[in-house]
């Protein structure tokens, strides 16, 4: 959701197709996700994957420049606070975990400080205004740090966020990088979650013109994220954080090979699987990779199909995957048709998919979920 992405809002006629495209598949697949349940269906899903449009994020875009002298663009706001709380009833949604993102590369330390505070008090107001409805995922203004570690004790001290929120890269510097070990020291004497969304990078604007650039960099820009993480050392440096990925974490699950380096490990047992080795392998962290990606969670926004799904549960396994839905780009009750009709998960992994390893992460949405 940077600046300039060409995303397409979920809005006009091709929300009421998405919708009862949804409620469709809903009834045929699973009768507990369909309109007429959904309140008082078991489920209850926990959606960490959800946008809002916050106060101040239109404004913030006014006037500003992309690096390379373009106008900045501001994505397409057009959440509206009672079609989502609609939506998330149709689709058994009890809690949905708010964020939005500062843009790394447009305004000055002070404006984008102002701007996470404006968001972070935004999704607060929100979650008072609607308890048990809406939780927090605190956006971070990196790559300032002072400014981070200012929001960060704000947002957890203040607002009681249930997380934080960050891009994959602030232009040219991905998650990895020890310029951002003093946020992550915090992050993690705090046992925080941080919420890892996917942007385009400086390198990757408009590589190919004909072809958006959600399509390929985002899937591609987590998957970067991921690497810098675990081979940066970053993930064995601050093991008390606990990162959720978009996306079902990208490219990452058909790239475990290549991920695996020097390792050779069994991904399902009894079947022996080898890295990719020679002077170009990865080196493997302490531990090994597997260890590491299987500490991360990972979310269903866009990927609630049974190609991706049964990648990343034969991958990490049930307790790693999270229920997201994109919101406002994608319709809770289209993702949660689309989860519970993919014929992935058992009754009782969608349950904890829906909602229990989120409760595993955040116990108090207990009292609200």
């Amino acid at each position: 959701m940077a600046s300039g992405d060409p995303l397409l809002p979920v809005d006009g006629p091709r929300r009421s197709f998405l919708a009862g495209a949804g409620a469709l598949l809903a009834a045929a697949c699973l009768p507990a996700v369909g309109p007429a349940s959904a309140a008082a269906g078991p489920r209850r899903w926990i959606d960490v994957h959800h946008h809002f449009a916050p106060p101040g994020y239109r404004e913030f875009h006014s006037g500003l420049s992309n690096p390379d002298g373009t106008p900045a663009v501001v994505p397409p706001l057009n959440w509206d606070l009672a079609r989502d709380l609609e939506d998330m009833d149709r689709a058994g949604t009890r809690t949905a975990l708010l964020s939005m993102f500062v843009p790394p590369q447009l305004g000055t330390p002070d404006s984008r400080a102002r701007l996470a505070r404006s968001i972070n008090e935004g999704a607060a107001r929100l979650r008072a205004d609607h308890p048990g409805r809406f939780g927090s995922l605190a956006s971070l203004p990196l790559p300032d740090i002072d400014t981070s570690l200012a929001e960060i004790a704000y947002a957890a001290d203040t607002l009681k966020a249930e997380g934080f929120a960050v891009y994959t890269n602030t232009g040219d510097r991905w998650l990895g990088d020890r310029l951002f070990d003093p946020v992550y020291e915090e992050l993690d004497r705090r046992k925080a979650v941080v919420f890892v969304h996917p942007t385009t990078a400086n390198c990757c604007h408009a590589l190919m013109p004909q072809v958006p650039e959600p399509l390929v960099e985002y899937g591609t820009d987590t998957t970067r994220a991921i690497a810098s993480l675990v081979f940066g050392g970053t993930t064995t440096r601050f093991p008390g954080i606990r990162f959720i990925f978009s996306h079902g974490g990208g490219t990452m699950p058909f790239l475990i090979e290549r991920f695996l380096g020097n390792d050779h490990v069994e991904i399902v047992p009894g079947v022996r699987s080898g890295g990719q080795t020679g002077p170009w392998a990865a080196q493997p962290p302490p531990g090994g990779v597997l260890a590491h990606l299987r500490r991360m969670h990972y979310d269903t926004a866009q990927c609630a199909n049974p190609v991706a799904m049964q990648a990343l549960k034969t991958l990490v396994g049930v307790p790693q995957v999270l229920f997201g839905t994109d919101v406002y780009y994608r319709g809770s009750l289209e993702t949660a048709s689309a989860l519970a009709g993919c014929k992935v998960f058992s009754a009782r992994e969608l349950e904890a998919v829906a909602r229990g390893n989120a409760l595993a992460l955040w116990p108090a949405l207990a009292a609200g979920a």
